[in-house]
C-alpha cells in the first residue's frame, strides 16, 4: 500500500494537534503546592499535576542535598477531573508525608517516568515550642498578564523575613491568589514564587469560584479549580472539601470556605465539632475566611451581611482569638470584641482582621470608623504600591502582629495578650508508640496466660 508524502506530514501534523490538546501546560511537572498535614509538626499534604500518568515523589531532610536516603510515594494520576477554561488535559497527583521530625528542613523533587526530573521544592516543620512566625497574604489577584502582582507578594515575603525573622515556614492566605480560579494559566503564574518554599495554608475566595466567558461576562461557578489544585488535610464537613484545620505548633487553625454560604448551618455544627474534639489542645485559635467579618468599607458593624453576625455566638462562645478575612482591599484591625463591642478585660473577645490587597486595585472607604471598635483601618491607596503583607509573631505572651507595606516598610505594629496558658502540644507520634508498645505487652501477656494453663493441662 503506498501512502503519499502529503498524507504521512497531515499525520504527523494531527498527531502533534493532538498531543498539544492533550497537554497545553508547558511544564510536565505543574502546580506543586506543600499543604499542611493535620499536625504540621511531622506532616505535610501534596498536590501536583503532571503530563504523565504515574510519578514518584522522592523526599529527604534538607541536609541531605543529594537525595541519598531520599524516601519515596509513588503516585497513579486522576486524569483531567475537574477541566479548566481553556481544556488544559493533565494527571492531578495527591500524597501525604508521614512521620516527619519537628522542627526539621526537607525538601523533595517529583519525577516521571519518562526521566523528567521537577526543580525541589521545600518545607519546615513545626518545632513545637510555642514560639514561631507565620505570613498573611490575601487578594493578590495573580494573572500572567500582571506579573507585578506576584512580584511585589514575593518581594514583600522576602522583607519579612529579612527585617522581622527568618522563621516563617507557614503562609496562611485568605484566598483570591489568582485573578479567575478557571484559567490554568493564572495558578501557574501564581505557583511560580515562594511558596514553592513554605507551607501554603490558603481558602478559596470569590476570584477562585471565577470562570469569565466573553458574552457571560464574569460567573460565580463553585470550588471546583481550588480544590483540583489544593491537598487540605480531608477532615472538614463532608458537603465541603474546601473547609479544614489543623496545627502548628500552638494553633489550632480553622479554614471556612466563606463563598457558598449554602453550607453554613453544616459549617457551623462541623465548627463545634472541631473544637469539642480538641478542647485543651491548643493556645490559640485562629479562624480565617475570604469574605470580612467587619466591613472594610465602612470600618463598622454597620450592615446585616457582614459575616460577623453570622459566626460571632460561636466566636464568643469557643474564645477565637483572631479573625482573618479578605476581599475588600483594605487594612483593617479591630479591637478584641465580644457581643458586639470591646471586651471589658480587652483580652477576652476576638480581634478581627481585613487584610490589604497586594498590586493595584485598591478601593476607597466610606463613612468613618467605629473609635469604639475599630483599633486600626487604612485605605491600600495610602500603602507604598497599594500593597500590603503581615507578619504575626507567636509567643507563649501573646501574639504581635506587623504590617509590611509594597516598600517592605513596617506600617504598625500591634500586640494581642494571650487568654489560654501555653499548653505543650502532644507528640502523637511518641503517643502512637505507647500505644503500640501496650498492645504488645498485652498480647505477651496473654500469650504467657495461655502457654502456662497449657502446660498445666498436659
Amino acid at each position: 500500500m503506498k501512502i503519499s508524502i502529503k498524507k504521512i506530514i497531515g499525520l504527523i501534523c494531527l498527531l502533534g494537534a493532538e498531543s498539544a490538546l492533550l497537554f497545553a501546560n508547558p511544564n510536565p511537572v505543574d502546580l506543586v503546592y506543600t499543604n499542611p498535614g493535620e499536625d504540621c509538626s511531622q506532616s505535610v499534604r501534596l498536590s501536583w499535576h503532571t503530563t504523565e500518568e504515574k510519578s514518584t515523589v522522592y523526599y529527604s531532610k534538607a541536609s541531605d542535598t543529594e537525595f541519598k536516603h531520599a524516601k519515596k510515594i509513588q503516585s497513579v494520576g486522576e486524569k483531567t477531573p475537574v477541566e479548566f477554561h481553556e481544556g488544559e488535559q493533565y494527571y492531578r497527583h495527591e500524597a501525604v508525608i508521614k512521620g516527619l521530625k519537628k522542627d526539621t528542613s526537607y525538601h523533595y523533587k517529583i519525577l516521571l517516568d519518562s526521566g523528567y526530573e521537577s526543580k525541589e521544592y521545600s518545607f519546615s516543620t513545626a518545632d513545637n515550642d510555642g514560639e514561631f512566625g507565620f505570613l498573611w497574604t490575601g487578594d493578590v489577584h495573580s494573572h500572567p498578564d500582571i506579573p507585578i502582582r506576584r512580584e511585589l507578594s514575593e518581594k514583600l515575603a522576602e522583607s519579612a523575613e529579612e527585617k522581622l525573622r527568618n522563621d516563617m515556614d507557614l503562609v496562611i492566605s485568605t484566598g483570591d491568589e489568582v485573578c479567575y480560579g478557571a484559567y490554568y494559566d493564572n495558578w501557574q503564574e501564581w505557583q511560580d514564587g515562594y511558596i514553592n518554599r513554605k507551607v501554603w495554608a490558603g481558602i478559596p475566595g470569590n476570584h477562585t469560584y471565577y470562570d469569565v466567558f466573553p458574552k457571560k461576562g464574569q460567573d460565580t461557578v463553585d470550588n471546583r479549580w481550588w480544590c483540583a489544585t489544593q491537598n487540605p488535610p480531608d477532615n472538614g464537613p463532608e458537603v465541603m472539601r474546601s473547609n479544614f484545620w489543623f496545627k502548628y505548633d500552638s494553633i489550632l487553625f480553622i479554614g471556612i470556605d466563606s463563598i457558598d454560604t449554602s453550607y453554613l448551618n453544616e459549617q457551623k455544627k462541623w465548627f463545634e465539632e472541631v473544637l469539642e474534639e480538641n478542647k485543651g489542645t491548643y493556645q490559640y485559635l485562629i479562624v480565617y475566611q475570604h469574605y470580612p467579618y467587619i466591613s472594610g468599607f465602612n470600618g463598622g458593624l454597620r450592615g446585616t451581611n457582614v459575616a460577623y453576625y453570622l459566626w460571632m455566638n460561636l466566636f464568643d462562645d469557643y474564645g477565637v482569638d483572631l479573625a482573618l478575612s479578605g476581599d475588600h482591599h483594605v487594612y483593617l484591625q479591630s479591637n478584641a470584641l465580644k457581643n458586639k463591642k470591646t471586651a471589658e478585660d480587652g483580652i477576652s473577645g476576638t480581634t478581627y482582621f481585613v487584610c490589604p490587597q497586594i498590586g493595584d486595585r485598591s478601593r476607597e472607604m466610606q463613612g468613618t470608623i467605629d473609635p469604639s471598635i475599630i483599633k486600626s483601618r487604612i485605605t491600600s491607596s495610602d500603602l507604598a504600591y497599594e500593597s500590603g503583607l503581615s507578619y504575626f509573631k507567636v509567643t507563649k505572651e501573646g501574639i504581635t502582629h506587623t504590617l509590611l507595606d509594597g516598600n517592605g516598610d513596617i506600617v504598625e505594629t500591634h500586640f494581642i495578650q494571650a487568654k489560654r496558658p501555653y499548653v505543650e502540644p502532644k507528640n502523637t507520634n511518641f503517643v502512637l508508640i505507647l500505644i503500640i508498645a501496650a498492645a504488645v505487652i498485652l498480647i505477651a501477656a496473654i500469650a504467657t496466660v495461655i502457654i502456662v494453663r497449657s502446660k498445666k493441662n498436659k
